[in-house]
């Protein structure tokens, strides 16, 4: 039986988690998941070209389990296949020719002779039908009467239409243009596994003539970026990619620390991101993989979640304000551009439009935008902007109204550098637990009337807030102790003084 109808069967008879699970005895239906599996991409987790199909649902078919589950949004740990993994499975294998027939359209620059309202190409528009629905568009083609019909009609057209609008593109939906093509495939092809890169994922034309080369090295799936002697190798990792950067903010620091104190950053605020940045990312660090679709820096400035307003425009912001004509170099000649932009966040808008909800933010993931911001990261001008930008966070919590605790300015409570330092890296990486932690820490110390204090008294209030900050929350900060060690390392070193007073800083 084909692995198809192998796991149709399954499904059909509800047996699919008694047979599809880690030590199956049902070889039969292992090799028809892994068959299937691989076809949909994922053969390096299921070490496919060493095993291949044999049976055996062990720990390669559990990773190609889970990854397929992540990328199609299903709960599992890929320990064993649930009936709604099975049935996606089954949707996405359906769809592979169909993606096929769609990237050789537009690899042969035919997409826009095939695809348009009264187009004679029935089996063309019968592809365009099927993968319009699979996103979500079957109301508007009116799928439950006429399915996949091969009649580019209103339904198609307003399907079509539809698409363009989430996207962010002008469309009347009469006709399809390489870049909703390409839409549709970045749309489709995120769902399935990295080897699918050469088969249907596209490959976009920019104005720069970028060079993209997809490879396979170690088990992990790369994608070498490339133009005019600048090149970046990502790594492909479920939606998008990322590199970790090789410019180190500390490094930087200590080449450039005239040029900071130039453009007003004091010794001491200098000192503390000294300590602070080696917990921090690299100043060219990118990736497009969470669910905030563009990351970027030492701070991981990001394009913001769902709808919501992100550091990394009015990081950008800066960079323009700046120096505009390298703000252009980097993203304005590529048509980024900032908007509603403050100190703290903001939006970005791309040809015009502005990237506002998930669906548009979606356009930041290209291969493209990675090496944009990554090639940004090299340039000093944009370094230095991080670092400034990072020591602006400071801005946010020190004497802010919301911060107050117990009715007092952190920069009343915490004025020493090694205690900034850690405020600071708190606030990086759980910034709405500063405030209650320092809060417990006043409770556990009884300490009050900070005017009164000396450096002994803040060394208790730090020392209980350290302890505090390491179990507090849901989801306690990442590493607590660990970063805090990083931190006392520049304190022991006489890099940063735990002296109460010591942080100066020009607000």
């Amino acid at each position: 039986m084909p692995p198809r109808e192998t796991i149709k069967k399954l499904i059909k008879d509800k047996t699919v988690t008694s047979h599809l699970r880690r030590r199956s005895g049902n070889k039969d239906a292992v090799r028809a998941l892994q068959t299937i599996l691989s076809e949909l991409g994922f053969g390096n987790e299921l070490n496919w070209q060493k095993y291949g199909a044999d049976g055996d649902y062990g720990g390669s078919t559990s990773r190609a389990v889970r990854e397929f589950a992540q990328r199609n949004n299903q709960r599992g740990d890929g320990e064993w296949v649930s009936p709604a993994i099975a049935k996606r499975l089954i949707a996405r294998y359906d769809i592979l020719d169909d993606l096929r027939h769609l990237n050789n359209a537009v690899e042969e620059n035919k997409a826009e002779r095939l695809y348009y309202r009264g187009s004679p190409h029935a089996t063309a528009v019968v592809v365009l039908q099927t993968l319009l629905n699979e996103l979500g568009f079957g109301a508007e083609l009116n799928w439950i009467k006429y399915g996949a019909d091969g009649q580019y009609g209103g339904g198609t057209t307003r399907a079509l239409k539809a698409f363009a609008r989430k996207e962010g593109v002008r469309s009347d939906g009469r006709k399809m243009t390489i870049e909703l093509a390409n839409r549709i495939r970045e749309r489709l092809t995120g769902y399935y596994g990295d080897g699918l890169v050469e088969d249907v994922k596209p490959v976009k034309k920019s104005t720069q003539k970028l060079s993209i080369r997809a490879a396979v090295e170690g088990g992990r799936s790369r994608i070498y970026v490339s133009v005019a002697g600048n090149q970046v190798r990502l790594t492909r990792f479920k939606k998008g990619v990322y590199f970790y950067g090789r410019r180190k903010p500390i490094d930087y620091i200590h080449t450039n620390r005239s040029s900071l104190n130039d453009v007003g950053l004091t010794d001491s605020a200098i000192n503390v991101m000294v300590a602070v940045s080696e917990n921090e990312g690299n100043l060219d660090a990118v990736n497009t993989w969470d669910n905030s679709f563009m990351t970027f820096g030492m701070f991981q400035w990001t394009a913001g979640a769902r709808n919501d307003p992100g550091e990394l425009p009015a990081l950008l912001q800066k960079i323009k304000d700046a120096d505009q004509p390298v703000f252009q170099k980097y993203f304005g000649r590529h048509a980024l551009d900032v908007i509603d932009a403050n100190e703290i966040s903001g939006f970005f808008t791309l040809d015009g439009q502005k990237l506002a909800t998930s669906s548009q933010k979606e356009r930041l993931r290209t291969y493209e935008w990675a090496y944009y911001f990554w090639l940004a990261g090299q340039d000093p001008l944009v370094q230095s902007i991080e670092i400034q930008h990072a020591l602006s966070r400071i801005d946010t919590f020190y004497r802010a109204g919301g911060y107050r605790v117990k009715g007092l300015f952190i920069a009343d409570l915490v004025t020493s550098e090694y205690g900034m330092g850690l405020l600071l890296d708190n606030h990086v990486n759980r910034p709405g637990y500063i405030k209650p932690c320092l809060e417990k820490a006043m409770d556990q110390t009884g300490l009050k009337s900070p005017q009164n204090w000396g450096t002994a008294a803040e060394r208790r209030l730090i020392n209980a807030y350290l302890k505090i900050r390491e179990t507090h929350g849901r989801n306690p900060m990442t590493h607590a102790a660990k970063r805090a060690a990083v931190a006392k390392k520049y304190l022991d070193n006489g890099i940063i003084s735990d002296e109460r007073g010591s942080f100066q800083f020009n607000m």
